[in-house]
């Protein structure tokens, strides 16, 4: 599918470091001919952070890990950013098989809190409370968080040399618990925490990218309440600094996605971010191009599924052992 944007990007899991080498291979052998420019790879706290070891996840990537990364990256021409989620996702269910990845639950049945949280309940909003709805939210007033996590990012701009770094802040839900944050409008505490962290990435002349589903509400688009924000954070949209990169996410084919529209009237610019289904991201492809009013800087395409299980999909055609990896592999390999 041939599309009019300088940028044509994939966001991958970090891998298993025994699939390091897999990924390696798929980015040089696969991504690149595919004239793949961008590459974000979703760390979470899977690091071996220096500066704060106590904060790392599950199975963590080293140092040399990252750099084997870089460096095929490098050599392609590909942009290499990370990934970590700095709002929401901070706890959920592990997906199967286990490779460091949480997602948000439906039941409060599970509760397993990442690396940050692990290391300091206390960060989070209700930290004493045993399950909460979906997933953790970091309590954006808690001035000792902020410290913490402003060395984590460092290190990871400098560990991949990046010039960005994506920050996550979809899907939350529960932002604004304790006394301090509920006395805040929950637009003006969402912005001022990502101006924040977008004041500090510039300072070491680098950008924020982020995910666009709380910067517009259920009323004003029509998409359902985990694309959009039902909670009243979507203000945010017009105090939000207008540096920082949008991606605007949508795994259905809703006929029309008005926040491409919102986004360009507000001064943002954009990337779009399909997933698995095909004719789905198609329609939301071909829209955004109808609908680019100059502000689409590109494409950003999900994957949500163990990145060393896609790549060897892809390279070797074996079967996908999570959920989805076959119908994401096939609808990347269809389409690009």
């Amino acid at each position: 599918m041939k599309l009019p944007w300088k940028t044509k990007g994939i966001v991958l899991t970090a891998p298993l470091s025994e699939e390091v080498d897999d990924v390696v291979k798929f980015i040089d052998e696969y991504l690149a001919p595919r004239k793949f420019n961008l590459v974000v790879m979703q760390i979470r706290y899977r690091y071996r952070f220096k500066r704060h070891p106590e904060c790392m996840g599950y199975d963590p990537l080293s140092y040399e890990d990252i750099k084997k990364l870089l460096y095929v990256c490098k050599k392609n021409g590909i942009r290499f950013i990370p990934k970590m989620n700095l709002c929401g996702h901070q706890s959920g269910l592990p997906n199967k098989p286990t490779d460091g990845i949480l997602h948000g639950h439906q039941d409060e049945k599970y509760d397993i809190r990442d690396g940050l949280l692990r290391a300091y309940p206390e960060f989070g909003e209700q930290p004493h409370k045993p399950q909460v709805f979906y997933s953790r939210t970091l309590c954006l007033t808690n001035n000792a968080m902020k410290e913490v996590v402003f060395d984590l990012v460092d290190e990871l701009l400098e560990v991949f040399e990046a010039d960005a770094i994506h920050i996550g802040c979809d899907e939350v839900f529960n932002m604004g618990q304790c006394p301090t944050c509920s006395a805040v409008p929950k637009y003006k505490l969402y912005a001022d925490w990502i101006n924040t962290l977008s004041e500090h990435v510039k300072k070491r002349g680098a950008k924020i990218l982020m995910w666009g589903d709380r910067l517009y509400s259920t009323e004003e688009t029509g998409y359902h309440r985990y694309e959009s924000s039902d909670t009243g954070t979507h203000p945010a949209r017009e105090i939000l600094d207008k540096d920082v990169i949008v991606c605007d996410w949508h795994y259905e084919d809703y006929g029309k996605f008005p926040s491409i529209e919102l986004f360009a009237n507000s001064g943002f610019k954009i990337m779009i971010s399909p997933w698995r289904d095909k004719p789905s991201a198609e329609a939301f492809i071909k829209y955004a191009i109808e609908h680019d009013k100059g502000h689409i800087e590109g494409l950003l395409m999900t994957t949500w599924c163990g990145s060393g299980d896609l790549a060897k999909r892809l390279l070797y055609n074996t079967e996908g052992r999570w959920e989805h990896t076959n119908q994401i592999a096939d609808t990347i390999d269809s389409l690009f």
